[in-house]
């Protein structure tokens, strides 16, 4: 059965088991919501570096000359945030805290800071590009940045070297050697200068990044406090976002993290759907439930929020491994004692950064003025019951393509170019108040339009040399067995490069041998049918693991939400216990 709800920010089940507790609240409270009024928009609450500005060059292709300027970098008072007992200030960050308020408020992105890697107070120089950014396009200034940094590295090295050959003398010392020496003065290890060559990084400012990630979190901000409150969960962790992808929807890095939250895929797929299907990562509701209830598991492992958070970033095991290494209980014990390889430089900060980007965020319009954030999302949420073309949910919900794709940003190109279906038992967001018209709209679609099982599908690889059926069954996560069978081969056939294989998408059938064109869906439902039929033979319990849900539950084995909760006498608002064992219908 459909239902609609005016709810913006929900996961298929999860937050459907909470929909009673806020429905009332988030329907008052959303529509016409200033961000300013959610409950953490309120605002509450050294050394000097040589500041290098890149000079105007001749022409946007000439390489700029470069002049040193002995001023320190312009910086407002800083405020002494109000201390969260569940987020405290450590005495050993006070220098990062302070360090990473100014990358997220003063240090805009066209200055580059280079400072110490372990004593990130210790600043030994800023480039500033503003200048050059004026003239040269985006290409031009980015490789100027770099040649001017790694330049910049290489003085540095060389200033280091001067600087320890004389510091028995340091009347001897020009200015700048002298203002190095004085920034080491809280050591006396001869060797202080030594250790320090190279081991320095650049940090480029994020002025302007911050100041967009708070226009743009407006449209999400009240909706995932509404989620981690829905957990129990301090509201205050809503604000990871801004240092993990600065709410920027599209983000990925080089390791393969994405969304909003930079969950990895391994990840992704204990907390999420990362399928054939959609990713969840992309979609800011969904991913703020998988993230908040990552920051549960990793808060009752760990029993500290300091540590959990630091857990988001260097791993639940890393951290729980690091604290027996070194007999401690506290993310102090970890900074002053733990030197494992892993926790490096971005583990040691990432606490640091929270702290500073959350307390930036709720000081907001000292950093950055009269800034204009985005007001929240509204949707309405319908269910599918069916496997249903992405084309058609779109018409039914009466929303432009853009419109649709932005308020159900999960689904894969394969499912929005009609290669695969929207599956049933999911949740659909609608523009707000189209719930209704589309509940008509679908009870009325004929069988042509909405149907029994899923359409099936292959990629084609195009074979190279070296490799294996056992290398793409893992590489493409299916069986080898399922590649064999799509492709009509025995385990002993031998490959040649060049020629193309087909590949089917993860937990198929291996008897379905349907082409990627196979034109109707029926042709495909026999062979489902006789895979179904084996299931009803000999029917299997699932017992619930941490973080699963009826949908994954569903979609490991095939089969639609709504036949769990019949089988299993399940309701709506029925949570699933951890340990609890669940019936699987046959298909």
């Amino acid at each position: 059965m459909f239902w609609g709800l005016a709810f913006a920010g929900a996961t298929i089940e999860t937050m459907k088991m909470r929909l009673l507790c806020l429905a009332a609240l988030i329907g008052a409270g959303a529509a016409g919501a200033d961000p300013a009024s959610a409950p953490q928009y309120a605002a509450q609450q050294q050394g000097a570096a040589a500041v290098v500005t890149a000079q105007p060059a001749a022409s946007p292709a000439a390489t700029p000359t470069v002049a040193a300027v002995a001023a320190p970098v312009a910086a407002a008072a800083p405020a002494v945030p109000q201390d969260d007992p569940l987020f405290p200030h450590l005495p050993i960050l006070r220098a990062q805290v302070e360090f990473w308020t100014k990358v997220f408020s003063e240090y805009s992105e066209n200055q580059s800071i280079v400072h110490c890697m372990d004593d990130v107070s210790k600043v030994y120089r800023v480039l500033d590009f503003t200048e050059q950014a004026q003239t040269l396009d985006a290409m031009q200034l980015s490789l100027l940045k770099g040649r001017e940094e790694s330049q910049a590295k290489a003085q540095i090295d060389e200033l280091l070297k001067r600087v320890d050959a004389l510091q028995a003398t340091p009347d001897k010392m020009d200015p700048e050697e002298h203002r190095i020496y004085a920034m080491f003065a809280d050591s006396r290890d001869p060797r202080r200068f030594r250790d320090a060559i190279g081991s320095f990084r650049v940090q480029r400012g994020l002025r302007e990044r911050t100041a967009h990630a708070l226009q743009v979190s407006g449209r999400y901000l009240p909706q995932m406090e509404q989620i981690f409150a829905s957990y129990g969960l301090p509201t205050r962790l809503t604000r990871l976002p801004l240092v993990e992808s600065s709410f920027n929807l599209q983000a990925y890095s080089k390791v393969g993290a994405a969304g909003l939250w930079q969950f990895m895929p391994s990840s992704a797929r204990i907390y999420m759907r990362l399928d054939e299907i959609a990713d969840d990562r992309r979609d800011p509701w969904f991913s703020t439930d998988a993230a908040a209830r990552h920051l549960r598991d990793d808060y009752q492992a760990l029993q500290s929020w300091p540590l959990a958070v630091t857990a988001y970033n260097h791993g639940r095991g890393g951290v729980a491994r690091g604290l027996v290494k070194v007999n401690g209980t506290t993310l102090t014990d970890l900074l002053e004692r733990y030197d494992g390889d892993s926790f490096g430089f971005a583990s040691r900060n990432f606490y640091a950064e929270f702290l500073a980007a959350s307390d930036v965020e709720r000081d907001w319009r000292r950093h950055f003025g009269d800034l204009q954030r985005d007001a929240p999302t509204q949707f309405d949420t319908v269910e599918t019951r069916d496997y249903v073309p992405y084309g058609i949910l779109r018409r039914l919900s009466g929303a432009d393509e853009t419109t649709f794709r932005t308020l159900n940003p999960s689904y894969n190109d394969e499912v929005v170019d009609g290669r695969l279906y929207v599956p049933p038992g999911q949740l659909i967001r609608v523009p707000a108040g189209a719930a209704e018209s589309f509940k008509l709209s679908y009870a009325s679609l004929g069988g042509e339009q909405r149907f029994e099982h899923q359409r099936q599908y292959y990629a084609l690889h195009l074979l190279q040399r070296g490799e294996t059926i056992a290398k793409l069954a893992h590489r493409y996560g299916v069986s080898q067995q399922a590649i064999l069978a799509a492709n009509g081969l025995q385990s002993s056939a031998r490959l040649r490069a060049g020629s193309n294989l087909k590949i089917p998408p993860r937990d198929a059938p291996t008897t379905v041998v349907a082409a990627a064109d196979t034109p109707e869906p029926h042709v495909l439902k026999t062979v489902v049918h006789v895979a179904a039929a084996e299931h009803k033979a000999s029917p299997r319990l699932h017992k619930v693991r941490s973080g699963q849900t009826l949908d994954s539950i569903a979609r490991r084995y095939r089969t639609s939400v709504s036949a769990l909760r019949r089988v299993n006498g399940l309701g709506n608002a029925d949570l699933l216990r951890v340990g609890s064992t669940l019936k699987i219908p046959g298909n």
